[in-house]
């Protein structure tokens, strides 16, 4: 009970210092201006903190997605890591509940570890963590196909799910993947040659828009955890390098982890000279500036055009009923043409 004051009462105090935000009473119905055969991809940055002290601001989310998934022709969602703040059973378990929302409602979606979802305490130092405890392979049977690394794990996953504009893959990946893992994610990329995959993962891009690990500067490489030493810890140059790189239909990597300003975007070209996006959002309490509650709810709302190529990104809060404007959150990118079907 003290945790979730503190939490309100740091809300609270954050919409104090940006006056213009102030939450709305119910979920908001949001008017869609989106063309005919266009469909959308919901990303969920990190959750920790409303797990952890904000659960009504994760719950909101989950319910506008819901409520808008018809309207908004959302396809799938995908969370990138960091769920809980502590690896605790109690958070699962909220995660859990808020989760499931979307799998009660028949939408597909995809989880992936974040440093805060491993080992005791969320402090990374082994891959323990309470994912598979709280959720199970049952919660992905919306997927029109899925499959995973690990029988039983959902840590890593990859994901066939129908859209207006064709099939799509997603491959989830567990924060600082291992090299097994990004060699099975190789296998998984390789099969579908016909398909448009999307990536995702908790670290891959920083905030300064250059891979993370590019840099001795980047704080949080994922192999200066504990993880790095057990069993070893793939950074974002190394998840290029292995994997991303290597696949002329992959289109997307998605991650969040870094603070900063939370969000910025790279443009890489792959061996077959193919576009590779690279996106990062994360809104978390720490990412300057401070929108309150935790993070303010922010959801990225990927609008993928009829086109096939075309994807406009948007950043809203259901929790503020409030779009964030700036060109860090509200852009439009373009892919290489489609694979050969």
């Amino acid at each position: 009970m003290k945790r979730l004051l503190l939490g309100f009462l740091s809300g609270v105090a954050a919409c104090l210092a940006h006056a213009e935000l102030a939450p709305v009473a119910t979920t908001p119905t949001t008017p869609y201006d989106g063309p005919a055969g266009a469909w959308t991809l919901v990303v969920l940055p990190d959750t920790q903190h409303y797990v952890d002290g904000n659960p009504e601001v994760f719950r909101r989310q989950a319910e506008w997605i819901v409520a808008h998934r018809e309207s908004h022709a959302i396809h799938f969602v995908a969370h990138l890591g960091d769920a809980t703040n502590n690896n605790s059973p109690g958070h699962w378990a909220s995660v859990r509940d808020t989760m499931r929302l979307l799998t009660d409602a028949g939408l597909p979606w995809s989880i992936v570890t974040g440093n805060k979802d491993l080992g005791p305490g969320g402090k990374a130092q082994n891959r323990e963590t309470g994912m598979n405890d709280a959720l199970s392979s049952s919660d992905y049977r919306n997927s029109a196909a899925f499959g995973l690394f690990e029988p039983g794990h959902l840590e890593n996953s990859w994901h066939e799910f129908e859209t207006p504009t064709g099939r799509h893959a997603l491959i989830a990946l567990e924060f600082g993947p291992r090299d097994a893992v990004l060699e099975w994610a190789n296998t998984i990329a390789a099969a579908r040659p016909a398909l448009p995959v999307l990536v995702v993962t908790h670290a891959s891009l920083h905030s300064s828009g250059t891979l993370h690990g590019s840099d001795p500067a980047h704080g949080a490489n994922p192999k200066s955890y504990g993880i790095g030493r057990e069993g070893g810890a793939n950074d974002g140059v190394d998840i290029w390098q292995k994997f991303s790189s290597r696949h002329a239909n992959i289109r997307l990597v998605m991650n969040g982890h870094v603070t900063g300003s939370g969000a910025a975007r790279l443009r890489l070209t792959g061996e077959a000279g193919n576009a590779v996006d690279h996106l990062v959002a994360n809104f978390q309490r720490g990412v300057k500036p401070d929108r309150g509650f935790g993070g303010g709810g922010y959801l990225r709302l990927m609008r993928f055009l009829p086109d096939g190529r075309g994807v406009e990104v948007r950043t809203y809060s259901p929790w503020y009923d409030d779009w964030l404007r700036e060109d860090a959150h509200e852009f439009t990118i373009k892919f290489s043409p489609a694979p050969a079907r």
